[in-house]
């Protein structure tokens, strides 16, 4: 059974006032993290937990009733996860969304962007960091934006992997090796770098080098861009596992 609490009768949309509790959804697929995020965000007087879902088409029906100030979403690496998130974003527009997990680093920021996000909060990061962030987002402020305002490299980074799809897009042929393609299908299958360098029995840092130099050869930005590109091009084929949760990935292989 999906997992739903709700709480709160469908109200308007409008900044919390100073004597009014910051009222926010959780959506969070692995249960046990979510709880853990609960706990920590319920010690906080002005926050309550309006809501923990476990899956962005769940939450689009609890967002719409209960007009949270803010939501906070994992998005998984699953190559149909962003979308799932994006579909929730649009149903809901006047309640803005902070990212959790991923990396402390430019590709997490910019999935982060991708899915409509006004702000992203690291896998790594303190309790803290993430209380603060919250606050931020509920009183109207885009630290995304903000972080792109003061960061002309990354907006140059955009605009470069921007042309490089564009011309990467004219060439069908994988530029990816054997191993740089198991990577990708793992990432699509939702591990991360620490379980992928499980998998493979190689260091997380080199798991990370061969992501980078994926984001390189396609040309964008973000592994959730570098997945769906794949996809698009055949060179991985994602599905429903049996089971009607798992992700089973397939990958086209290479001569290199």
């Amino acid at each position: 059974m999906p997992r739903r609490e709700l709480t709160h009768e469908p109200s308007e949309v409008e900044e919390p006032s100073a004597d009014e509790p910051i009222r926010l959804v959780i959506v969070e697929s692995r249960e046990l993290l979510g709880i853990g995020i609960r706990e920590v965000l319920d010690r906080e007087p002005d926050f309550e937990i309006v809501a923990l879902v476990g899956s962005p088409d769940e939450a689009i029906s609890v967002i719409d009733a209960a007009a949270p100030d803010v939501v906070l979403v994992d998005v998984p690496a699953e190559a149909d996860a962003a979308d799932a998130v994006r579909r929730m974003h649009q149903g809901a527009p006047d309640s803005p969304m902070v990212v959790l997990g991923g990396e402390d680093d430019d590709a997490s920021i910019l999935d982060a962007m991708d899915v409509g996000a006004a702000a992203h909060v690291a896998e790594v990061a303190e309790p803290a960091e993430l209380v603060a962030t919250i606050r931020r987002v509920a009183e109207g402020e885009d630290p995304l934006k903000d972080e792109l305002i003061s960061r002309p490299d990354l907006v140059e980074r955009i605009l470069d992997n921007v042309r490089d799809t564009i011309m990467a897009d004219r060439e069908a042929t994988n530029p990816l090796t054997t191993r740089e393609l198991e990577v990708l299908a793992l990432v699509a299958g939702g591990l991360r770098n620490r379980e992928i360098a499980q998998t493979l029995d190689v260091s997380e840092q080199t798991v990370k080098n061969h992501m980078s130099t994926v984001l390189h050869k396609f040309g964008v930005p973000s592994r959730t861009l570098a997945v769906s590109y794949a996809v698009r091009h055949g060179w991985l084929v994602v599905r429903e596992g049996e089971d009607g949760q798992a992700v089973e990935v397939d990958y086209q292989q290479t001569s290199r």
